[in-house]
């Protein structure tokens, strides 16, 4: 595909002085300016070719005299022009923002192609309804708009309080990708996620906290037995928002085929906006999970 010039994005077109324009302002690049200079650099919209743009320049702009491709070397390589072909295309549909955040960070925006075909599933009781679906709107807004739950890539298991552990037993079956996300009082909790067989998983979490706390394995046993007179969690609207933000982040890594945070580990949003706690999860030795990381 044609290299389609376009300008730093986001970044105003502006003249520093007489013999320099600056692109952007954080801090902005300064460059020398030429005659017919700006002219061209206005043309830099991310949908003309270059062989398009060398075309306008001979008759518009006859005051440019070095070669239309050179400019666009040197400018390229200055940080001041970017390939639109990487953010825009058929295969990459309503991932545009994405890509040149990609692009601009030094990434591969072909690496988001995956999103348009990435299933996720988002389950919730009534108390984590509201946290799934900003989470799902964040979600969209980044390119992945496949939520069914037939077959998923993740499933998102979101609950108020410690759900029953055998919602678990289902995905873990299935070999199938799953992140818990517990609204635990005035905090949330997201993960571990588990990879059936490849990472630690939640019934490890159990044992590791039996170690220390006996009557634990009395309580797993009664989880999600009395959510119906729980008194709702006390958790803010910014929480609910950030941590929505932090578990689009861990679905985003999982998408991308990047290391999620929670593998191993679990991440606490709460009580403030701000608040952030986590800590690492290691295989049990008494886990059956451990025993088919071993086979």
């Amino acid at each position: 595909m044609a290299f389609r010039p376009a300008l730093r994005p986001g970044a105003p077109l502006l003249r520093r002085d007489a013999t320099h324009l600056q692109v952007g302002t954080s801090p902005g690049i300064v460059i020398g300016d030429r005659p017919g200079l700006v002219d061209l650099l206005r043309l830099l919209d991310g949908a003309r070719d270059v062989e398009r743009l060398a075309a306008i320049a001979r008759t518009a702009i006859p005051e440019l005299t070095v070669p239309v491709t050179d400019i666009l070397a040197e400018l390229r390589s200055a940080g001041v022009v970017f390939d639109a072909t990487r953010w825009s295309s058929a295969r990459r549909r309503g991932l545009d923002a994405e890509a040149r955040h990609a692009d601009f960070g030094g990434d591969d925006p072909a690496r988001l192609r995956h999103r348009q075909t990435y299933g996720v599933a988002l389950h919730s009781d009534a108390g984590g309804r509201r946290l799934t679906e900003i989470t799902q709107s964040v979600l969209a807004d980044a390119g992945v708009n496949e939520f069914a739950d037939g077959d998923p890539d993740l499933l998102v298991i979101a609950s108020s309080g410690e759900p029953a552990r055998t919602v678990f037993e289902e995905p873990i079956r299935l070999g199938l990708d799953h992140l818990p996300v517990v609204i635990d009082e005035d905090r949330i909790r997201i993960g571990p996620l588990v990879r059936p067989g490849r990472t630690p998983c939640v019934s490890c979490h159990d044992l590791h906290r039996a170690d220390w706390d006996r009557a634990w394995p009395a309580l797993v046993h009664q989880l999600g037995r009395h959510t119906a007179t729980m008194t709702p969690a006390a958790v803010d609207a910014v929480t609910t928002h950030a941590a929505a933000l932090e578990l689009a982040v861990e679905v985003l890594a999982h998408a991308d085929g990047r290391t999620s945070r929670t593998l191993g580990r679990c991440l606490v949003v709460g009580p403030a906006h701000d608040d952030r706690t986590t800590w690492p999860l290691a295989f049990h030795h008494a886990c059956t999970c451990d025993l088919l990381r071993a086979a």
